[in-house]
C-alpha cells in the first residue's frame, strides 16, 4: 500500500473555522477549527507544530481526533514539532478523519505541516448540513473551565473543553455546521478587570478580532498592527445564524456606573452593525446571562433599536444565571450541566429560525 504525504490545503482537506495558511502551514487556532480528510487505507499521521507560547504547560494547545465522526483521541501538543498518529488498522477501509483544536486561540498557536497516509486519498469530505451557525463570544463560548472545579482548579487549557460547551451542543441539536470567533476575557468595551481597576482593559476587544482572519496569530508572527493583518473573507463561510454572546467581561468594568453603561451600549451597537455589515442575510441571536446578567436590559434595548433602524432579523435570548447545584467549573465558569441547559434554550430558538428559513 502506497505511502503519500500532502499539505492541509483546499485540494486535499476540508477546512472548518477561520484557518490560516502561512507558507504552507495550516494554522487551526480558533476554538473547534479543524481539517478533515478521507482516504482508503490503514494508517494516517500528521506533522504538527506549535509555538508553545506562553511557555507555561497550562497554556499548551490541545487537539482531538475524530474517526468516522467518533472521537478517538485527545492529546496535548507539547513539542514545537512532532509527528502524531491519527489512525491505524490492520485492515484497509474507508476512513474520514477530523483533526480539531479544542484549546482556544489565545494560547499556543498550532499548525499542521503535512499529513501522511498509507493508502489512497479521496476527495475532501462535503459539509453534512446546509445549516450554518457562527458563534461569537468570550470564555463561555470557548468552553473555559468546564472540566475544572470551582475553588479547586484555575484556568488551564486542559480543563477547557468546547465539545461540552453550549455552542457545540447547540450546533449538534440544530444539525448545523459551526464556526467560532471566541476569546477568553473578551469584551465589548473592556476585557475582564479586577474590582479595583481604575481604567478599562481595552487594547484587545471584539472589534479587534472579528473582522480579521487571525489577528492573534499574526501578532505572534511579528506582524503587529491591524494594518498588517489579513481581513477575513466572509464569503468563505456564510452563516444563516450568528450567535453573539458578550458582555460578561464588560460588567466587571461597567458596574452600576451610568456613564460606563452608556459607553458599553455605544460599543455593543457598533458590534451589531459590524456583524450585520459582514453577514447581511444572517439572523443575529444576541444572548447573555450565564455568569451574571447585569447588562441584560441594555442589550435588550439595543436589539430593539436595531430592529427599528436596520431589520427584524435579530432577537435577544436571556440566559439563566448558573446555579451552584448544577456545579461550577474553574474560576466560576459554567459546568457542562449549565452548558447543556443553555444549549437547550438556544437550540429551540435557532431551530425555529432555521425552519422559518425553510432549512
Amino acid at each position: 500500500m502506497s505511502r503519500i504525504s500532502f499539505p492541509a490545503d483546499e485540494n486535499h482537506v476540508r477546512m472548518g473555522g477561520r484557518t490560516f495558511d502561512e507558507n504552507g502551514l495550516r494554522y487551526i487556532d480558533y476554538t473547534c477549527s479543524f481539517v478533515e480528510f478521507e482516504f482508503e487505507g490503514t494508517y494516517a499521521e500528521a506533522d504538527i507544530i506549535s509555538d508553545l507560547t506562553p511557555s507555561e504547560d497550562i497554556f499548551r494547545g490541545w487537539l482531538v481526533v475524530f474517526v468516522n465522526d467518533e472521537q478517538t483521541k485527545r492529546f496535548k501538543v507539547d513539542e514545537k514539532s512532532g509527528t502524531y498518529t491519527l489512525y491505524e488498522s490492520d485492515e484497509p477501509g474507508r476512513v474520514k478523519i477530523r483533526i480539531m483544536k479544542i484549546s482556544e486561540a489565545a494560547f499556543s498557536k498550532i499548525a499542521i505541516e503535512k499529513i501522511t497516509i498509507e493508502g489512497t486519498l479521496l476527495p475532501p469530505p462535503k459539509p453534512q448540513s446546509e445549516r450554518r451557525i457562527e458563534f461569537v463570544g468570550d470564555s463561555i463560548t470557548c468552553g473555559y473551565g468546564i472540566e475544572g472545579v470551582w475553588n479547586v482548579d484555575t484556568f488551564s487549557t486542559e480543563t477547557e473543553n468546547p465539545l461540552k460547551g453550549y455552542a457545540y451542543k447547540t450546533a449538534k441539536k440544530c444539525s448545523a455546521e459551526f464556526q467560532y470567533v471566541s476569546w477568553s476575557g473578551m469584551g465589548v468595551i473592556s476585557c475582564y478587570v479586577d474590582e479595583d481597576a481604575e481604567k478599562p482593559l481595552d487594547d484587545w476587544l471584539m472589534r479587534d478580532i472579528y473582522p480579521y482572519n487571525d489577528s492573534g496569530l499574526e501578532n505572534t508572527l511579528g506582524r503587529e498592527g491591524h494594518e498588517n493583518h489579513r481581513l477575513w473573507d466572509f464569503s468563505k463561510y456564510i452563516p444563516q445564524v450568528v450567535v453573539f454572546n458578550d458582555g460578561t467581561n464588560d460588567q466587571s468594568w461597567t458596574k452600576d456606573i451610568p456613564e460606563r453603561r452608556e459607553d458599553f451600549k455605544a460599543a455593543y451597537y457598533e458590534i451589531l452593525e459590524m456583524i450585520r455589515k459582514n453577514n447581511p442575510e444572517a439572523y443575529i441571536v444576541c444572548t447573555y446571562g450565564v455568569m451574571g446578567d447585569e447588562l441584560a436590559e441594555e442589550e435588550i434595548s439595543l436589539v430593539e433599536r436595531f430592529k427599528r433602524e436596520y431589520d427584524e432579523k435579530i432577537c435577544f435570548v436571556r440566559l439563566p444565571v448558573q446555579l451552584e447545584s448544577d456545579g461550577i467549573g474553574a474560576d466560576w465558569h459554567p459546568s457542562e450541566a449549565t452548558h447543556e441547559k443553555v444549549s437547550d434554550i438556544l437550540a429551540k430558538k435557532i431551530n425555529e429560525i432555521f425552519e422559518g428559513m425553510g432549512l
